[in-house]
């Protein structure tokens, strides 16, 4: 977005009145120099980053869609469960890691420890499908383009270099450039609202599209009102994007809204010591204990790994599921159970915390998958996700036609 240039009459000569509204206003022209060139250096980035993004927005449906015998399933008065799911996969494939289980339309998948290959267990009939590889395709590629820059060595697309460390500390080079990426939407949704602002008498001007007076003002009012009404999302994806990264940007963003620094204790569990020999609960033990703690329906289980002692268990509300769309994972509240004693349980959202942090967790940081809403709703994301493209192709317009316009004043000089 570009600040509203000045209107000039005949008794105003053109050069005269852009210096003297320059002068005025010397923040406003350092903005709308930030704002131009920032786009200008990092826009082609960030629009390769958004447009993955909109394509991922469909990413379960597209799974799910394309790997129908995957999701063959069959009604069955007594279905298996999860725990019987996990010993038919490791009693048919010994080899396999079975790491974790899940609930996710109609079947069991249950997954290796790199989360990249799964295999699906009918619960009417017991029947094994797979493996699955989760993260190969164009799908894959896009998820490390998006997600990890081509770090993500598991996915298609990894790139070696940008994996390694960067001199800041836990951070390699992806992870930088999404960080840059996610401060630049921040930046550009600030300084954009400061540029557009037209004024109080002129706040209409603000949201008009000119569309009978040549390609520069029809281009530059889209532009505008392009931007203005995509802010909201811009900021909350430059804030979570960021975030994902480099915590302090959350920390910001809590204290500015009213909440406080994350507490990461409640993601910490101690099982009580047991004796030698006490045998596990067992997956389904672990998920009553889960559900009797918070009431829902287990998406998602982690059985005891090596140096653990306790089942990690994502539950789905049954009203409200911010994380409800995504495939495999998509529980909403997390309860560790101990894996020796059903009655030992910690439910981490149960722990009071301001609403500003709860807010963060359940709404805005949701937002930026767009797993709240339904896939229709989720049009919505898809047209501001492609807000980026439209900036950057009516951003270069305006700014080539200013090129073009210099270079025949320049020309006409001359002559």
């Amino acid at each position: 977005m570009t600040a509203e240039a000045p209107e000039l009459t005949r008794a105003d000569p053109p050069k005269r009145a852009v210096r003297r509204w320059y002068r005025r206003k010397p923040v406003r022209r350092a903005l709308v120099v930030t704002h131009r060139w920032t786009s200008l250096v990092l826009g082609l980035l960030l629009v390769l980053e958004t447009t993955a993004g909109v394509v991922l927005l469909y990413r379960a449906e597209y799974f799910r869609a394309t790997h129908a015998d995957f999701y063959a399933h069959t009604e069955s008065a007594h279905p298996i469960g999860l725990q019987q799911a996990r010993d038919l996969v490791k009693q048919a494939h010994p080899e396999f890691s079975a790491a974790w289980v899940s609930n996710d339309d109609g079947v069991i998948a249950v997954g290796d420890a790199n989360y990249t290959e799964a295999y699906a267990v009918d619960p009417g009939s017991g029947r094994i499908t797979g493996p699955q590889k989760l993260t190969d395709g164009v799908m894959g590629w896009l998820t490390n383009l998006h997600d990890c820059a081509f770090t993500c060595q598991d996915d298609p697309g990894y790139v070696s270099w940008l994996a390694a460390p960067t001199p800041v500390p836990e951070m390699n080079w992806g992870e930088l450039v999404l960080v840059v990426l996610g401060l630049l939407m921040i930046l550009l949704a600030i300084t954009g609202i400061v540029v557009w602002w037209p004024g109080f008498k002129k706040f209409s001007h603000g949201f008009r599209v000119r569309l009978g007076k040549g390609r520069f003002a029809r281009d530059y009012d889209l532009h505008n009102v392009i931007g203005i009404v995509s802010v909201p999302f811009v900021l909350m994806w430059g804030v979570t994007g960021a975030a994902f990264y480099l915590p302090p940007v959350e920390n910001a963003w809590l204290a500015i809204t009213g909440g406080s620094a994350p507490d990461e204790a409640k993601y910490s569990f101690t099982a009580n010591p047991a004796a030698p020999g006490t045998p596990e609960i067992g997956i389904d033990r672990a998920s009553a204990a889960a559900l009797a703690a918070s009431p829902g329906t287990v998406r998602y289980l982690v059985p005891p790994a090596e140096g653990t002692d306790y089942y990690t268990v994502s539950i789905a509300d049954d009203g409200y599921q911010p994380y409800g769309a995504r495939a495999f994972f998509g529980g909403d509240r997390t309860v560790y159970v101990d894996s020796h004693d059903a009655t030992h349980v910690s439910s981490v959202d149960a722990k009071a915390e301001p609403a500003a942090n709860r807010f963060y967790g359940k709404v805005f940081e949701a937002a930026h998958f767009g797993w709240l809403v339904d896939g229709w709703w989720r049009l919505v994301w898809v047209v501001l996700g492609l807000t980026p493209l439209a900036l950057m192709l009516t951003g270069i317009s305006t700014w080539l036609f200013r090129l073009g316009t210099k270079r025949r004043r320049r020309k006409a000089k001359r002559a």
